[in-house]
């Protein structure tokens, strides 16, 4: 499967820092991960809920897209019943921190969980300190909008 994440181009890589350093909804701070959307459409909702001048027509240029292939059976989803309660609380709540954290530290490569600004789409959520890692494949290339969004 493809999947991809946008991010500002210097930190289109495969270290999982900003996460480590912030956390994220899925990761407490200290544990690294990489989030990535199941289309450049979500990822591009998804990064526009923490830099919402991403489409100014100067800002734009700055992101680029990673393209991510996965192997399917590296991918594991939970059970949507067993997400902790208010999974999609706004900011995230440390119970789906420690619920992605514990997954990363299992060693696991990467779990699809739903993503709180389109819940019909998946997010997923990279670990880059799994072995597994060598088995995906990364591209990186600008990201590309269409001049009708740009501001």
């Amino acid at each position: 499967m493809k999947v991809y994440r946008i991010a500002l181009s210097q930190y289109c890589d495969t270290s999982g820092e900003g996460a480590k350093i912030y956390g994220g909804r899925w990761n407490l701070p200290g544990s690294p991960a990489i989030y990535a959307g199941s289309s450049i459409s979500s990822s591009l909702l998804e990064r526009l809920t923490i830099d919402p001048e991403l489409l100014s027509s100067e800002r734009y240029i700055r992101y680029a897209v990673m393209e991510i292939k996965i192997p399917d059976e590296l991918v594991f989803s939970p059970v949507l019943l067993n997400l902790p309660i208010d999974w999609n609380h706004i900011p995230p709540i440390r119970a789906s921190q420690t619920y992605g954290t514990d997954f990363l530290k299992s060693g696991i490569a990467c779990f699809a969980v739903p993503s709180v600004v389109d819940p019909s789409s998946l997010n997923y959520v990279i670990n880059p300190l799994s072995d597994k890692i060598h088995l995906m494949e990364f591209k990186t290339y600008p990201l590309e909008l269409d001049q009708r969004i740009v501001k």
